[in-house]
């Protein structure tokens, strides 16, 4: 049994969106819970169709004792205010030091994230509280942390994350699932005490939210992809699955993918979609990113509102401000939605059906 924090910060910032995320919206409990912190963090969450409901119940299951930190989410709006970033992120890094986290008495994190928060004083709010983390426990400690499908997936975040799992479903009905899938690989990096090789990729155009469903195509056949790569489709009669086998999938040493299709919305450097493959074997897990890379990019044109941009002035990302992908001659996916959730299946109307069986 391993002693296990848990927690969550989450937001989905609109940077086009006229008001700005305060603390009380942090505090407020609407259909999912409000700021959370300590021991009744565990039956608060419990019930809900939200990652950490899933991740607390997976780790109970394998016997693991719960340290609880803090939770809290605001509705989706503007950039998060600086006070409330702080008072957020300053109460995850105290409990954690509180919990003994940097003398070696926590053996893994998981949190619960959303992937595409934007405060008035950072970019990439995750990477940023993931940089704290990691300053606080070192780099040996396990921290594996849920998604929401629409995450701008940084560089920061993989860097200081052991592991990130992702949503799979657009609208959203895995997130308490994605939490358990999540608990499950920390689970298994305590127990393989093995590091990770991460093989990550950024695309280099924006995909609107109306184009990431994964009900239809191009989004359907690419998420399909990335579950025949994880499990193996071996193309020999007698093979096992996860055998490296010729013409067959890329597999041997793959731990986990996640791809995150991106949230145009928020306008900083890093918006738009990405991946990452998590491995024992760094040649097959370059050679699964690669794979999984170039069917995006080679389903671009599926999507009938793809628009080229003239050179040297790149039309602007989803009527956003330029990306640093859209720079020179590259293509963007124009006609996303700017208004914040609107169209999206996400938390507006997920909310009023958070609870399981809602």
């Amino acid at each position: 049994m391993a002693r296990i924090a848990v927690g969550g910060f989450q937001h989905e910032t609109n940077t086009f969106a006229p008001q700005r995320a305060s603390w009380a919206d942090f505090e407020r409990a609407d259909a999912w819970p409000g700021f959370i912190r300590g021991p009744e963090l565990i039956p608060a969450v419990h019930g809900y169709n939200i990652p950490i409901a899933g991740a607390v119940e997976a780790l109970q299951q394998l016997g693991h004792e719960l340290v609880p930190l803090c939770w809290c989410s605001a509705p989706p709006s503007s950039y998060v205010e600086r006070d409330a970033y702080e008072k957020a992120a300053g109460a995850i890094l105290e409990d954690l030091a509180a919990a003994g986290a940097a003398e070696g008495h926590i053996d893994g994190i998981y949190l619960d994230l959303h992937g595409a928060m934007v405060t008035e004083h950072y970019q990439d709010g995750e990477g940023e509280l993931l940089r704290r983390i990691r300053a606080l426990v070192g780099d040996k400690l396990p921290i594996v942390t849920s998604l929401d499908f629409h995450t701008n997936l940084t560089p920061e975040m993989v860097r200081h994350a052991s592991a990130m799992i992702g949503y799979r479903t657009y609208p959203h009905i895995d997130m308490a699932a994605t939490g358990g899938r999540a608990a499950r690989l920390l689970d298994r990096l305590l127990k393989d005490r093995r590091p990770l090789y991460k093989a990550y990729r950024q695309i280099d155009f924006l995909i609107p939210l109306v184009w990431q469903c994964t009900l239809m195509e191009p989004t359907k056949g690419i998420f399909a992809l990335i579950e025949e790569i994880e499990r193996g489709s071996p193309d020999v009669p007698g093979a096992t699955a996860g055998a490296r086998t010729p013409g067959g999938s890329h597999n041997q040493g793959i731990v986990s993918i996640t791809h995150t299709p991106g949230f145009p919305p928020a306008d900083i450097r890093e918006c738009g979609p990405a991946l990452v493959v998590y491995g024992h074997d760094r040649e097959t897990a370059e050679a699964a990113a690669d794979r999984i890379a170039a069917v995006i990019k080679h389903r671009e044109p599926a999507a009938p509102v793809t628009k080229r941009g003239e050179a040297g002035h790149p039309r602007r990302c989803a009527g956003q401000s330029r990306c640093r992908r859209h720079l020179g001659h590259r293509r963007d996916l124009a006609g996303a939605d700017r208004a914040s959730g609107q169209g999206c299946g996400d938390r507006h109307d997920g909310r009023s059906r958070g609870r399981r069986g809602g």
